[in-house]
């Protein structure tokens, strides 16, 4: 059966990773020097190691995960029959592409290297304490929970009959509370992000955009008009990216065609940087601090991330953020029963090591893998990988290396490669969030003098990754996730008594690399770490420990375990130093080659955020545009609205996204031609001024 998805149906779905920011100096004592030991001892990693650190015997879920979530591979649990997909990464990407071809009786081998299944799902833990180092909340619920909801199979998600009962939503399979519950402004309003920047007053983003207009006017009153003027165009153009992403399916001509003729609004914004769109409304630097602070979840400084972006990321968070009780892990279990309905499976420590290039009639193709231990996976209809452009090209043979379809993939990557790494703090403290009077909101700091109206905001970001293993700079920006907080499940059943603090900051990969000992080329980069590294994680420790402390004091007696993860950890477990994939600069957004089909390579394809966004819900968009790849989506089925929303039995949800889409697109031919002909002078601007 053949589907596929309206333009407009993958229209902006949110983002994942927490954005970077922190507070003012000050003073903090050292915590003591047993808790120092803890961390600095051990080997810090954002990952856990096969095998190690599993959840307690107590935990409720264990027996029930063991099957779901840690089958490990053996070639004899293959499926008798061929599969028609190898996908290569259990990511929500995989995942969700993997149970949405189960639906239409297509089955799929997904192949995971870690113990555990479900990308930056998964969680770890480290003694009584449960890290979630990837999913910190999820915007745009009335989009991404129905998505979920239409290929997963709800037995199979844990349930726990939670005390809190105050905002929570329920859906068919998961119930998610929304972000902000113990933490309430005037009125009643939940709030789901803090801001502290310098010495600002803390501004607070609450759910509804008159109440985010209300609390920028009170921080910044004499500039109504520029803030006004901003939510504007962020509401315009906050769902403009699903047409683009979804026109990638189509042969090269028709899709250049297309994305000129309908995708003119989504063009002009994306190919705008936050900077030139924020220039043209206020001349505020502290203004435009604030509204870049979430440029953090994308990884780029205003200056060089895409508008739309931007835009995306504050207007859907301003519709209210939420969290999945059980923990993000919770999505995989409810795919994995879903893709094995249809004759596939899903296997961990199954390590891919080449994505295999035949011949058929004297053409190249790909339908085989071959994993570490040697075996050889096939499949009838090709292989799908979702774990980057990057990593994916770098499991193509020399041979196929060379091939002028592969080339150009190639240059289009490494024109959008370079994106932002991460450093992260894991801080387990003893007593529960109810004691300690945590906050379900994510925190950002920014430490800056803000008495300067000209600060800049993108020197400001700069300087903080310039400066991660400076030891003279004492401080740090970073944002802060209390995920126990989040989730009642955590304190009444997984973490009784205790709670979990993440601190995180932007860091450059290329300043880790030094780490590495030269002398020791063959081993891996766990093996390659130098003493001056464990040097840097503690610099790092004290910095992250810094932020968190003095934004919240109290917590410095209940420290029990703090763990540092980096840049070089991210590497040894997912073959790639990049947080959120390819960067979101104006190049990326409006690039017409990060495809998910291989020109000139038949059976390869891609899913995941590369192909669309960053983060959860970036991967979620990417993987809804494989899918209708690969069920033989096309032009005439758009113009019949033969979609997967519908196929998928949601057409109400359709209408909905669709009617949201052209809410904020040009109204009349004439309006399209100028924004064809803006775009292109902006294009070619750009191009001469590079050149």
């Amino acid at each position: 059966m053949r589907s596929g998805l309206q333009p407009s149906s993958l229209a902006w779905l949110a983002v994942l990773c927490l954005a970077a920011t922190y507070r003012e100096i000050g003073h903090v004592k050292a915590w003591s020097q047993s808790v120092r030991s803890t961390s600095s001892s051990k080997n810090s990693r954002l990952f856990s190691s096969v095998g190690e650190e599993q959840p307690p015997s107590k935990n409720p879920w264990r027996e029930h995960d063991k099957s779901l979530l840690h089958n490990v591979y053996h070639k004899s649990k293959l499926p008798s029959n061929e599969v028609d997909y190898v996908i290569v990464g259990s990511g929500i990407g995989g995942l969700w592409l993997a149970a949405c071809l189960a639906k239409f009786n297509i089955s799929s081998v997904v192949l995971e290297q870690h113990y555990i299944v479900g990308g930056f799902q998964h969680t770890f833990w480290r003694g009584p304490y449960e890290f979630v180092p990837g999913l910190h909340y999820i915007a745009n619920l009335e989009l991404c929970a129905p998505l979920y909801d239409m290929v997963a199979t709800p037995s199979a998600i844990y349930h726990h009959q939670s005390n809190a009962t105050k905002a929570t939503t329920k859906t068919r399979a998961i119930t998610y509370h929304q972000a902000g519950n113990s933490v309430q402004a005037d009125g009643g309003n939940l709030v789901s992000h803090e801001l502290k920047i310098g010495d600002l007053p803390v501004m607070q983003v609450q759910e509804g955009r008159d109440n985010v207009r209300k609390e920028l006017a009170r921080v910044f009153p004499s500039e109504t008009k520029a803030i006004d003027e901003f939510i504007e165009l962020m509401e315009k153009a906050k769902w403009q990216a699903g047409q683009f992403a979804t026109f990638k399916i189509f042969p090269p001509w028709l899709q250049f065609l297309t994305s000129q003729l309908l995708c003119s609004t989504y063009i002009r914004y994306a190919s705008q940087t936050t900077e030139e769109v924020l220039g043209a409304l206020t001349n505020d630097g502290r203004l435009k601090t604030v509204l870049s602070a979430f440029g953090g979840d994308l990884g780029e400084s205003i200056g060089e991330g895409s508008f739309v972006m931007q835009a995306a990321v504050l207007g859907h968070v301003l519709e209210g953020c939420y969290y999945p009780e059980g923990g993000p892990i919770q999505f995989a279990r409810g795919l994995v029963p879903t893709i094995r309905q249809a004759g596939g499976d899903v296997f961990v420590k199954a390590r891919v090591d080449q994505i295999l290039v035949d011949e058929s009639d004297n053409k190249p193709i790909v339908r085989r893998v071959q994993l570490a231990n040697g075996d050889i996976l096939s499949s009838r209809l090709g292989v799908v990988s979702d774990c980057g452009f990057r990593s994916s090209l770098k499991l193509l043979p020399p041979h196929a290396q060379k091939m002028p379809g592969v080339q150009k993939l190639h240059k289009a990557v490494e024109e959008s490669s370079g994106g932002i790494s991460h450093v992260f703090t894991f801080v387990g403290l003893n007593a529960s969030f109810e004691e300690l009077g945590l906050k379900s909101s994510s925190y950002y700091y920014i430490p800056w003098n803000t008495t300067d109206q000209n600060m800049d905001a993108t020197a400001i970001q700069d300087f903080y990754r310039d400066t991660l293993l400076d030891p003279d700079v004492l401080d740090v920006s970073a944002g802060i996730v209390f995920a126990s907080a989040k989730d009642p499940t955590y304190s009444e059943v997984v973490m009784p008594g205790k709670s979990t603090v993440i601190v995180f900051s932007e860091a450059k990969n290329e300043d880790f690399l030094p780490f590495l000992d030269s002398n020791k080329p063959s081993a891996g980069l766990q093996g390659r770490r130098t003493e001056e590294y464990k040097q840097a994680k503690d610099l790092i420790e004290r910095k992250m420990m810094r932020s968190l402390l003095l934004n919240f004091p109290h917590l410095e007696p209940y420290i029990d375990v703090v763990e540092v993860g980096t840049p070089l950890t991210l590497f040894d477990y997912t073959r790639r130093f990049e947080t959120l994939g390819l960067r979101h600069t104006p190049q990326r957004m409006c690039d017409m080659d990060l495809r998910p089909a291989c020109t000139g390579l038949p059976g390869l394809y891609f899913t995941g955020q590369d192909v669309a966004f960053a983060g959860w819900a970036g991967a979620l968009a990417g993987a809804m545009v494989t899918a209708q790849q690969l069920l033989g989506y096309t032009l005439l089925d758009f113009m019949n609205k033969k979609t997967l929303l519908r196929d998928l039995g949601n057409g109400d949800l359709e209408d909905t996204i669709q009617q949201k889409v052209q809410d904020g697109t040009a109204a009349s031919p004439v309006e399209v031609m100028i924004e064809v002909a803006g775009n292109a002078w902006r294009h070619f601007r750009r191009q001469f001024s590079n050149g």
